[in-house]
């Protein structure tokens, strides 16, 4: 797995707000910890494909367990995750970080979603950004 430097900082920004949430429960705390899972998320599939537009996140017997499904190209095909992207993504730990609490910080990184079936395209470029963003205030 190689890296950005951007993304290294992201991942440590991560774990960082992972460990002042588990510390505090604060508001501004689950905030970051969403903006930065899901910008880490993003530098991870774009690290692979950096054609890619769109994670596809689903939702499991519960709104608050998200798995990734697959990959949305520039052409609007969606496509499985592959195993090295999977791999990479399961160990960023990225996604398992968003749940209903912190959808206010998530949800509006998405390109789409329907709450009906729990589908959420989130746009890579869009968190990829917000994560950089985030880490220079």
């Amino acid at each position: 797995m190689s890296t950005t430097g951007t993304e290294a900082a992201i991942r440590t920004a991560l774990h960082e707000a992972l460990t002042a949430y588990h510390a505090t429960s604060s508001a501004e705390a689950d905030h970051a910890l969403a903006v930065y899972s899901c910008s880490l998320a993003a530098h991870v599939v774009l690290r692979h494909d950096p054609h890619a537009v769109a994670l596809v996140i689903v939702e499991g017997d519960s709104p608050n367990w998200l798995s990734t499904r697959g990959v949305i190209g520039a052409d609007g095909t969606v496509r499985p995750l592959t195993d090295d992207e999977d791999e990479d993504v399961e160990d960023a730990d990225a996604v398992h970080n968003l749940v209903d609490g912190n959808a206010a910080a998530w949800r509006p990184l998405c390109s789409r979603f329907d709450r009906r079936y729990g589908v959420y395209h989130l746009d890579l470029e869009k968190a990829r950004d917000a994560g950089t963003a985030l880490l220079a205030k």
